[in-house]
């Protein structure tokens, strides 16, 4: 019973989170790589999308404390944003990922839109 209640409820805590990313991330189309740079500073990584433009790439490390009781181990992951900026300077697209890999370590040619 317990097991189905905290389920249910990172579902749901889940399910937000995701809603409130979206709105978050869909405010910045259209708007300037420098406008991005001024909110939220120096980027991470950046490389080329494939074209004329660029993937700029915002990092920040997060740990998860674990459930010993439930045989889950504490770890970390990298909370990645990749903001795709064409050649006009502006923000186009954009996604979130999350990897075990330091972002110093991230294949961006894999990512790349053209």
């Amino acid at each position: 019973m317990i097991k189905t209640k905290l389920l249910f409820i990172a579902a749901i805590l889940i399910f937000s989170s995701c809603v409130s990313t979206r709105k978050a991330m869909d405010s910045w189309l259209g708007a300037t790589k420098q406008q991005l740079f001024m909110k939220w500073g120096p980027p991470t990584k950046t490389a080329s999308d494939g074209g004329s433009g660029e993937i700029i790439v915002y990092s920040t490390q997060r740990y998860n404390s674990g459930i010993p009781a439930y045989g889950i181990a504490p770890s970390s992951y990298w909370d990645n944003k990749y903001f795709y900026v064409n050649s006009e300077g502006k923000i186009y697209y954009w996604m979130t990922k999350s990897e075990q890999i330091p972002p110093q370590q991230i294949d961006l040619n894999i990512y790349r839109r053209y």
